[in-house]
């Protein structure tokens, strides 16, 4: 730890040598019950932009709902006339660092929705609502937080028993399929190349595919056919369809068209989140053949 103006800051660079030296748990790459202090900083940083805003007449309005629906505090208790609010803003904006900085996550999340209704109940800013939101859900994605705002409420993006799941796959005793899959998050949320982890979520699963059938240098599309007596044909169906999508997009399968592509991280995590449950349900109904 370094010290700075009596403060403890830690070093902390995304995707730096630290991040890469390995992952154990999906929790320590994606923050799923705790905001760091990073985090926290980036969000309160914004709320700050929204709070110094030069509109007089929107700042009255917004610290009113602060005060009254957030806070909880009577209309005698605002200090404010005719002309707008007249009390301490750094003060006010002291106590919503605080907020941010010590308060836990789930409060944080409260602030920010609460901000969000604020700005409904200002007439005609309904642009600073979208801008607000926006840069909101830009922090959750750079610092790799496992929430997006959709509509004007913080949802997660990955539920409890997906967690589950993906950290089922971290922990396959298979040391080529946990090797693909923890590379897959590794692109997905710390690298941001959303083609590869596509590519790697994949790998994974024909690395289960090629142990499962003893066939290592059989292809996801050749391991299929040979367990085609055996997995259930909902579940083959539905991965033949993945493997065919990941097949044509954007070249993800073939070497001379990774990096090339445009795949998103919405479809990144739809095939982390996919990938992991095949590769858990092969080992779970195959391994005892291996």
């Amino acid at each position: 730890m370094t010290n700075m103006n009596n403060k403890e800051v830690a070093i902390h660079v995304k995707g730096g040598f630290s991040e890469r030296k390995g992952i154990k748990k999906f929790s320590e790459v994606v923050q799923t019950n705790s905001l760091d202090n990073r985090t926290r900083n980036k969000l309160y940083n914004q709320v700050y932009e929204l709070l110094t805003d030069e509109d007089n007449n929107f700042k009255a309005n917004i610290v009113k709902y602060i005060y009254i629906e957030i806070f909880s505090l009577s209309v005698d208790e605002i200090p404010m006339d005719e002309y707008g609010f007249f009390g301490d803003w750094e003060e006010i904006l002291g106590v919503i660092k605080d907020i941010f900085t010590k308060n836990e996550y789930n409060e944080v999340f409260d602030f920010i929705e609460g901000i969000i209704n604020g700005i409904n109940y200002c007439q005609y800013y309904h642009y600073k609502k979208e801008c607000f939101i926006e840069n909101i859900n830009s922090v959750f994605l750079e610092e790799n937080v496992n929430y997006r705002i959709i509509g004007d409420n913080i949802t997660d993006i990955i539920d409890e028993e997906q967690i589950k799941s993906i950290q089922a796959t971290l922990d396959n005793p298979y040391k080529e399929v946990s090797r693909h899959y923890a590379k897959a998050i590794e692109q997905l949320y710390s690298v941001k190349d959303f083609d590869n982890s596509i590519k790697e979520s994949i790998s994974s699963v024909e690395a289960m595919c090629q142990i499962i059938t003893k066939k290592n240098d059989a292809t996801l599309g050749e391991a299929l056919k040979l367990l085609k007596a055996k997995i259930h044909p909902a579940m083959k169906s539905a991965f033949e369809k993945i493997y065919g999508y990941t097949s044509d997009a954007n070249g993800i399968r073939h070497a001379n068209g990774l990096g090339e592509g445009d795949s998103t991280f919405e479809e990144a995590k739809y095939m982390l989140i996919s990938c992991s449950a095949f590769v858990n349900y092969l080992k779970e109904n195959f391994e005892e053949g291996i």
